[in-house]
């Protein structure tokens, strides 16, 4: 079978997508099966490793996503190359692709929200995308062979719009850099501190963690971020709550590092509001971090009883998990829970259970 794989937004550069396809090739490409691969990819050496595989073919096609231009041209591209089947791993699926294809939604958020200060976009624009996005989003799971989703929570919502025996539920994994990291002796930071990982949107609900650093006089605020955007909006409350001195914004990180970094902190906070897994809270019980997680339905299906849940508009009850973890019995409990959690979780598990998905495509045509 002539595969192909969309990876125009694979890298750290791209967040939890870019991680799940960088991952997603890698297992599946280690599965050494007698599949031909085609692999998409934005510009030349995206992917550097992808040369160490055999029947791998590179097709640099630099299409930015979520433009018109990608509508109109990456249809031609993937046909030229005859693929038995294509894999897009985001909602941007062409919509006059005439291929058979598959698709992963990691979150439909956008559908269940229209958040205005989720943009910096005038509002003329941004409600135009978001209809956009709408259309494109819902045709790529219509017309899709099958639909892939992190957890049971995302596939009941995606099955508002396509049969549930279309979708196939393949949660995601841990890099080994979590699972390997040795235990550290001592702290990168001369100081307490509490963790957050990822982009600084509004539904992150990240100024929580600010309101509740007001609460703990003693506790420091580390924040790992690749991406710039809302960066303005959160240092104008870290000044407003007078807590300027305490909060300490990291940029992107290597994971080695990362891990290094989890197993100082105090706890990995998640206190988002909406999620499809929640990636990073599943990096830090590997690491051996205790985690506190917004009260949400997906994080109990992810972190089951590993994770310190909070009401996610209450920064108090947030300062409480964190003073609980201070405890020397709880956090000891917290982290074997988290790690016994964390194995339960594999990139190589989705490998097989995505390449089992597209056997079956391919044996139904």
């Amino acid at each position: 079978m002539r595969i192909g794989i969309d990876a125009r937004l694979a890298g750290p550069r791209h967040a939890g997508i870019g991680r799940y396809i960088e991952e997603l090739l890698k297992h599946l490409f280690a599965l050494k099966t007698q599949h031909e691969w085609v692999v998409f990819l934005g510009e030349k050496n995206q992917l550097p490793w992808l040369s160490s595989f055999p029947r791998v073919k590179q097709v640099v096609a630099p299409v930015r996503h979520y433009t018109l231009q990608e509508q109109l041209v990456m249809p031609k591209i993937f046909a030229r190359e005859k693929l038995d089947l294509l894999h897009v791993p985001h909602f941007n699926v062409p919509l006059v692709y005439a291929g058979p294809y598959v698709v992963t939604i990691h979150d439909l958020l956008w559908h269940e929200r229209r958040d205005p200060t989720a943009t910096t976009l005038t509002p003329w624009m941004h409600a135009f995308k978001h209809k956009a996005y709408l259309f494109v989003a819902e045709m790529a799971m219509r017309r899709a062979q099958a639909v892939f989703v992190p957890t049971q929570f995302v596939k009941k919502v995606v099955a508002q719009y396509v049969d549930a025996k279309r979708i196939t539920v393949t949660p995601e994994g841990v890099a080994d850099a979590y699972v390997q990291a040795p235990v550290m002796k001592e702290s990168p930071f001369p100081y307490p501190y509490v963790l957050y990982v990822g982009s600084l949107y509004p539904h992150k609900n990240v100024p929580v963690i600010i309101k509740a650093l007001a609460l703990l006089p003693n506790m420091q605020f580390v924040v790992i971020s690749g991406r710039s955007v809302f960066q303005e909006s959160f240092f104008t409350l870290v000044k407003k709550m007078g807590v300027e001195d305490r909060v300490h914004m990291l940029g992107y990180v290597p994971d080695t590092d990362a891990a290094r970094i989890m197993q100082s902190a105090v706890a990995l906070i998640q206190p988002s509001k909406s999620e499809g897994f929640g990636l990073s809270g599943v990096e830090a019980m590997a690491a051996g971090t205790p985690v506190i997680a917004s009260d949400i339905t997906v994080f109990h299906e992810v972190y089951k009883d590993a994770a310190a849940y909070f009401n996610p508009d209450d920064a108090s009850e947030l300062a409480k998990q964190v003073r609980g973890l201070l405890v020397p019995v709880r956090r000891k409990t917290a982290i074997r829970r988290g790690k016994t959690i964390a194995k339960t979780y594999s990139w190589k598990t989705m490998a097989d259970q995505t390449l089992s998905a597209y056997q079956k495509v391919r044996s139904s045509q």
